[in-house]
């Protein structure tokens, strides 16, 4: 309950507010009438507003007046002349729309300048007439102007020195006063876990402009001088307890107890009302100590939006409060404490708002404490003036927050546009009603009310943070989407002390001394570890090279610990394949939940034994528990189809890569364990201490250790004898495309699903955002030093890009930014490499290729032969070795491509096809790229790694896969560790669309029906049944787009391409059902069908085929004999060969298809068309970042889009 007296200010409040807002309304100009006017009719139509956004985002990318044209013109024609422009401004669009494309040269700069003419009241001109002109003004009408720079994103140091010499020069300017600075521009390498780090570089560049500003005094109207103010704006959540500690720590410094500066809380953030109250305690103490009060701006918040989609993609709680009562309310909170006699002394405010509600009970409550002396008002320059008149008529201090640009950086404004226009015009803030306003409006009325509703609660709030995270091995409440029940496993928020000090006790446990005594690993066979002599190898922290810390000793697994542990694998003496599907789940959680617990040891592993940083090998563990609780739900949604039976296929053998060596080895051997095989795991030989920690989990978790046996293996004879042992009945390998090859080529006939290279691209056109490019290509090229398979090694810029120097130089100083080292020191963005450069990787970072020149030339470090930092090279030319051959290191080849599908034909044209990027913001292009680029993982406008479990299934086509293809962390991956029979057809399904063979499967169900299909009947009824399950499964599933989690800002599409080149092979014991059904499955899945036949085949079935309905079930498929006649080369004419057992294969054949690198899919096959059609389809994960800043465009129209 309010007490009386605030009771009382908050009725003088709204009087006050309703006489202020009266007399501004009085003194409106003519001018400012006619905008508010056009202003109502923006905020009247939200497609308006969707329709600007687009306009001044994307008219201004490309500098090719046609090339801008067509955008403009095709943006209109698409959404319309949007309705609140002037009737000029309507006209000039309309002659743009028709005759005026047509001439860009002349058009488009008219057309940009009144982009920019409609911005002009919201950022000022930056030259220095211009904006000393403005200042003047300003100054002669009593007001006082906080500059915010806008310009170039910072992206790297080089930049970062820019724009300090830019508010050095700033606070030189005798007419400047005020300067806003945001952190993020003071240091491009900022991260949450390096907090200590990056606050001690922030500290020092905050000294050169304190410095600055109090050397330079400003000159008031009175000729009264003071130094001038630097106010530290805040920036992303994740920023503020970096700004804090930046802030506070510079003020502590000696020379600056006696130096005055300003910083900002959000009231949108629960918590600032105490860290308002712990950095008041911070201020009085220093005022105590002799030093100078600091000034705090309250603002409500504006970047609510970003911070809404962040939450969504990293799967934590929403940081600020999700609706604005409780923003309001913990504002009023904060005014109170800021106000109270004891606190303003050392902490004087700024109230920034345009609610005059607000600025109301700012005023009273300020004179009813007798503080009005250190309270400024604070509004947006450019917005209400007349609001700012009828203050500044009563006397009041205003200080106007001013953005600034240059001409030329017009552009970098963007994102600032568009944070304001969502923060101002949301449907419950003040300004969204602001045009036409009056007291005796229902609308005004309406924002009363709301006042005083935010008033009542100020007391009843909370003020701890919503991000509550901490790293003890539990789960946070999520809710799960209820299509799966499942979600994705939230990585760590860096941004929370607790996990910081966290990540500080993995250092302190996994950064060995050397006097430590190595961990002992033995291979573990037949429920215990091999304890026999044998060959060792030690394991050493690769980031204290060239000083030997020894991790652990591992024993290398000999011959006979293989066959011993293939016998126990067959034999499974503790039944995991026989036991009963839900028990085998039920184990799989607890191995999920030890995953969580393990979390610590498991980066500290990785990070001692592979270099990765913290920041990298975290998601690691997120993924891997997430596929310990995905592959069991989705094995367990094939179980439920009641005429299925499945078994496990008995001895798989996983091996995994160094790269991934948490996430990749856990998705193999959950994925065979929830099919119920026993498992042999090989981790590699670099990666055996993390992979030892990995068993621990899961032997921990329940699982036996003759079910999972561990085989750590050197060199590549006990390799080979472990994958071609006749024991094991499939292999999972993640690796090089030709280490599969070689597998195949050992053992052709071995069921191997290989997740194999990349030499993956990104492509920028003219039309993207070329700093969020930027921001994209750096992680997606250097992350884990570019050691991921699904890495950027290519980057192919259209050329009006590839000519821009300025986006050459900011790539440049962001890649040249970042700092390589150990992953001990937090701060490194880049650990060594795994082993000192091979032969081609050497080659790539030491080595030219004629007509290619360095970006960036990597640079190795003198004492640590595997420390390299970024390289890119410029001008790579088609075809070339930097071109077609992956590297698999921290250097990136730049391409030009004069268009579009230049850029993609360079693309496909390595052979590979694991994962792509696109940046641009024409939707026109990112539909012809979807449709043209071959690839399993395709992104539009953001980093090309980091996929996640169901969100992007992992996988890629033609090199980059060997065997079936099927996407880790997918809804079908679990299948190829499956043996599935049918007991029956399936349950009838509707066919929602007509299709030749449907029309042919009624006709022959008829005459089955009638009697008239004699001997073949029940292989034609078999055949029936598997032609409608294909076709209800393949317009209600492959050949459609299914996103399981419509998560706000981004779409995660998962589609179906069809096999292109399929090869059915018929085998004289195949039944017409086995002959029939394929071919229907091909010709339903859009594939472009060869049917092999032997020169024999059962009569009745040869009779059939070449008879009237034969020849219609044919129709479209081409005709050929045996496949194993010609030596294998039409083997490698297919993209695809399916035969109807394995049994059914020639050894000929397995072994052509080794040489080609071509799948044979010999599953028997099966009426259902869920699994079946899986051998007729490739998977494509499509992940596109939509919003933009935030805004979500015009899915924010429709709520169920987001």
């Amino acid at each position: 309950m309010l007490d009386r007296r605030t009771g009382d200010i908050i009725t003088k409040s709204i009087g006050l507010a309703s006489r202020w807002m009266d007399r501004a309304n009085q003194m409106r100009t003519p001018e400012e009438r006619k905008q508010q006017v056009q202003f109502g009719r923006l905020l009247g139509d939200d497609r308006d507003k969707v329709i600007l956004v687009k306009l001044i985002d994307q008219s201004l990318r490309s500098q090719n007046p046609a090339r801008a044209a067509d955008q403009i013109h095709y943006l209109l024609s698409s959404h319309g002349t949007p309705g609140f422009f002037s009737e000029p401004q309507k006209a000039l669009l309309f002659f743009f729309r028709s005759v005026g494309r047509h001439l860009p040269q002349f058009t488009v700069p008219e057309f940009i300048a009144t982009m920019r003419e409609n911005c002009a009241h919201l950022i000022l001109p930056a030259e220095t007439q211009a904006l000393h002109d403005h200042l003047q003004r300003r100054r002669a009408k009593g007001a006082q102007i906080n500059i915010n720079h806008l310009g170039e994103d910072v992206l790297g140091e080089a930049e970062a020195g820019r724009r300090l010499e830019d508010y050095i020069a700033l606070l030189k300017d005798p007419l400047v006063e005020h300067v806003s600075v945001k952190i993020s521009t003071l240091y491009s390498q900022i991260q949450p876990l390096a907090l200590e780090h990056d606050r001690s570089v922030l500290v020092q560049r905050l000294e050169h402009l304190y410095n600055a500003a109090s050397q330079h005094a400003f000159v008031r109207a009175d000729g009264t001088s003071a130094h001038k103010m630097v106010h530290l704006d805040m920036e992303s959540y994740r920023e503020l307890p970096l700004t804090l500690e930046a802030f506070t720590h510079t003020l502590d410094q000696e020379g600056f107890k006696t130096f005055s500066a300003g910083i900002v809380l959000q009231a949108y953030l629960p918590e600032s009302y105490a860290i308002q109250r712990d950095l008041t305690a911070w201020a009085r103490r220093r005022l105590a100590e002799g030093g100078a009060p600091i000034r705090l701006r309250i603002v409500k918040g504006a970047n609510l939006e970003m911070e809404q989609v962040e939450a969504a993609l990293n799967g934590w709680p929403l940081a600020p409060f999700d609706n604005k009562l409780e923003v309001d309310a913990n504002y009023k909170r904060m005014l109170n404490f800021g106000m109270q006699p004891q606190s303003i002394g050392a902490v004087h405010l700024g109230v920034a708002s345009h609610n005059l509600f607000e600025l109301a009970y700012a005023r009273l409550l300020a004179q009813a404490n007798g503080v009005e002396q250190h309270v400024t008002f604070e509004m947006l320059e450019g917005m209400a003036d007349h609001v700012r008149r009828a203050l500044a008529e009563e006397g009041i201090p205003i200080l106007l927050y001013a953005p600034v640009a240059r001409k030329h950086d017009f552009i970098h404004a963007i994102t600032y546009l568009i944070r304001r226009m969502d923060e101002n015009t949301g449907p419950e803030n003040f300004l969204r009603h602001a045009p036409g306003l009056n007291t005796g409006s229902g609308a005004w009325q309406r924002l009363a009310d709301d006042f005083s509703a935010a008033c009542k609660r100020m007391h009843n709030l909370p003020e701890n943070s919503h991000r509550t995270q901490k790293r003890n091995g539990q789960a946070d409440s999520t809710p799960a989407p209820a299509q799966w029940g499942f979600r994705n496993e939230p990585n760590t928020d860096w941004s929370l002390s607790a996990n910081r000090r966290w990540a500080e006790t993995i250092r302190s446990a996994w950064k060995k001394d050397p006097s430590h005594p190595p961990i002992q690993i033995h291979p573990v066979v037949a429920g215990g570890p091999v304890d026999t002599p044998g060959p060792t190898r030690d394991i050493h922290d690769l980031n204290q090279l060239p000083q030997k810390v020894c991790l652990a000793r591992w024993r290398a697994a000999q011959a006979e610990d293989i066959d011993r542990a293939a016998a126990v694998a067959r034999q499974d003496p503790d039944g995991w394949r026989t036991l009963p599907p839900a028990q085998r789940r039920a184990v799989l959680v607890k191995v999920a939940d030890g995953l969580r617990r393990a979390r610590g040891d498991l980066i500290g592993a990785a990070a001692a034994e592979t270099g990765k940083i913290f920041t990298e090998a975290d998601p690691e563990v997120s993924e891997a528990v997430d596929f310990a609780e995905f592959y069991p739900l989705s094995h367990h949604a094939f179980e439920k189809r009641p005429h299925l039976r499945l078994t496990g296929k008995g001895v798989g053998v996983v091996v995994s890569p160094w790269n991934f060596p948490i996430a990749i080895p856990c998705g193999g051997l959950l994925a065979a364990l929830a099919a119920g095989n026993t498992v042999i795991f090989k981790p590699a030989s670099a990666a055996v201490l993390v992979g030892f920690r990995l068993c621990r989990v899961f032997w921990e978790a329940g699982i036996s250790r003759n079910t999972l046996q561990f085989l750590p293996c050197e060199g590549a004879a006990a390799g080979r004898h472990l994958i071609g042992h006749p024991d094991v009945d499939f292999v999972i390998l993640t690796g090089g495309t030709q280490t599969a090859r070689t597998i195949l080529n050992q053992r052709p006939d071995l069921f191997l699903a290989a997740e194999t290279g990349g030499k993956n691209s990104i492509i920028v056109t003219a039309l993207a955002d070329r700093e969020q490019a930027i921001r994209h290509i750096i992680p997606s090229a250097f992350g884990h030093c570019g050691q991921k398979c699904s890495a950027a090694s290519l980057l192919i810029l259209e050329k009006e890009v590839f000519e821009d120097l300025s986006f050459q130089r900011a790539l440049v100083d962001a890649a040249q930014s970042l700092s390589s080292g150990s992953a001990w020191d937090f701060h490194h963005r880049m650990g060594p490499l795994i082993h000192p450069p091979g032969d081609t990787l050497l080659r790539g970072l030491t080595r030219l290729e004629p007509n290619e020149t360095w970006a960036l030339q990597p640079v190795r470090d003198d004492l640590h032969s595997s420390m390299w930092t970024a390289g890119i090279k410029w001008n790579v030319q088609p075809g070339s070795f930097t071109h077609m051959t992956e590297l698999f290191g921290p250097v990136l080849g730049v391409m030009r491509a004069n268009n579009l599908d230049e850029a993609i034909a360079l693309a496909n044209q390595t052979g590979y096809g694991l994962t792509a990027g696109l940046e641009s913001l024409d939707p026109r292009e990112m539909e012809h790229w979807r449709s043209n680029i071959q690839a399993g993982n395709l992104y539009i406008n953001r980093e090309i790694t980091g996929a996640m479990t169901l969100r992007q299934p992992f996988g890629g086509w033609r090199k980059s896969a060997v065997g079936p293809a099927l996407k880790a962390g997918g809804p079908d991956y679990v299948t190829q560790c499956v043996r599935f029979s049918e007991v029956g057809p399936p349950d009838p399904e509707t066919i929602p669309r007509e299709h030749p063979l449907l029309a042919l499967a009624q006709r022959w169900e008829r005459k089955c029906r009638c009697g008239q299909m004699g001997a073949l009947q029940p292989q034609i009824m078999r055949s029936v049944y598997a032609m409608q399950s294909y076709l209800h499964h393949a317009q209600t599933l492959f050949e459609t787009s299914a996103d399981f989690f419509h998560l706000r800002g981004q779409d995660n599409l998962l589609r179906y391409r069809p096999i292109a080149r399929l090869a059915i092979c018929v085998h004289p014991d195949d039944s017409l059902f086995d002959i029939a059904a394929r071919v229907a499955a091909g010709r339903i899945a859009g594939c472009r069908v060869v049917l092999h036949r032997p020169a024999e085949i059962n009569p009745q079935i040869d009779d059939f085929l070449n008879g009237p309905e034969g020849r219609a079930l044919l129709q479209s498929v081409h005709l050929a004999g045996p496949i194993e006649a010609d030596d294998g080369r039409m083997v490698s004419q297919a993209d695809r060969l399916r035969y109807a057992a394995p049994e059914r294969v020639p050894l000929a054949v397995h072994a052509a298809a080794a040489r080609s690198g071509v799948y044979i899919a010999r599953d028997p096959v099966l009426m259902d068309g869920r699994i079946e059609l899986l051998h007729y389809y490739l998977g494509q994960s499509i992940s596109h970042s939509y919003h933009r800043s935030g805004n979500l465009g015009e899915r924010a129209l429709d709520r169920t889009s987001v």
